[in-house]
């Protein structure tokens, strides 16, 4: 007989749902098609690495998932909103406010404070100068910068620059966090410092999507989808959609 479900359980609230999504591009006279008809869920709260040699899709794949791109057919599912009807104005408030990203060389504007890279999405977002002060200040010293909210990233070491960035991507409070090869300018003992970051957030019931090639990198994670093609040929420790 099939296990009882209790009629009070609640199921975790999907924040990614992926279907059928093609991406193609033309080159010259061929088409190229980098993603190949995928179907991807993904819950709140969970920590999963997509990995995949060059080629395989996962660049695109993030494109897609940060509203970078929008898929040439299929649908895509954000927190509840259809990504692919947004015009390109609603395509970057949705990025805005749903999508908080950590890239590998920290995208951090070099002539301004630490304090102030952290109030930029807010402000985008319309939030008023004194909160979005006050909450930048708040990220950065759960980071361990709270002395240096006037020094500028060029002035910090790469991993005090790429904990400024994850601050930055907490700021409105994402659906989820997309991070592209995280550790990938930064030596191995840095690297552990941020990857033990990602668990915590992870732990604290954040939704973290990180894009590798790193098999140490994804071993942090609690799901591993695997890409070849343009396509999941893996999908190791996620619940069932």
């Amino acid at each position: 007989m099939p296990a009882e479900v209790s009629e009070g359980a609640v199921h975790p609230r999907e924040v990614v749902r992926l279907e059928k999504v093609v991406r193609q591009y033309i080159v010259g006279s061929a088409v190229v098609r980098a993603l190949a008809g995928v179907d991807l869920v993904i819950h709140e709260g969970e920590f999963v690495a997509i990995m995949g040699p060059s080629g395989s899709g996962k660049s695109t794949l993030m494109h897609i998932l940060g509203c970078l791109d929008r898929p040439t057919s299929g649908h895509y599912i954000l927190d509840g909103v259809e990504v692919e009807r947004l015009s390109d104005n609603q395509l970057a408030v949705i990025r805005n406010q749903k999508v908080g990203f950590v890239f590998q060389e920290f995208n951090l504007l070099p002539r301004e404070t630490i304090l102030a890279n952290v109030e930029l999405p807010m402000m985008y977002a319309g939030i008023p100068r004194r909160e979005r002060a006050r909450r930048a200040r708040q990220l950065l010293e759960e980071m361990g910068l709270g002395k240096r909210l006037a020094h500028r990233p060029p002035e910090l070491s790469g991993g005090e620059r790429q904990r400024v960035a994850i601050a930055r991507a907490l700021a409105n409070a994402p659906a989820v966090i997309l991070a592209d090869e995280p550790t990938g300018n930064l030596d191995t003992n840095t690297g552990a410092e941020i990857l033990r970051i990602f668990e915590e957030l992870h732990r604290s019931g954040r939704t973290i999507v990180v894009v590798t090639h790193d098999p140490n990198v994804a071993r942090h994670a609690s799901r591993v989808i695997r890409l070849v093609d343009g396509q999941i040929v893996a999908d190791e420790g996620g619940a069932a959609a």
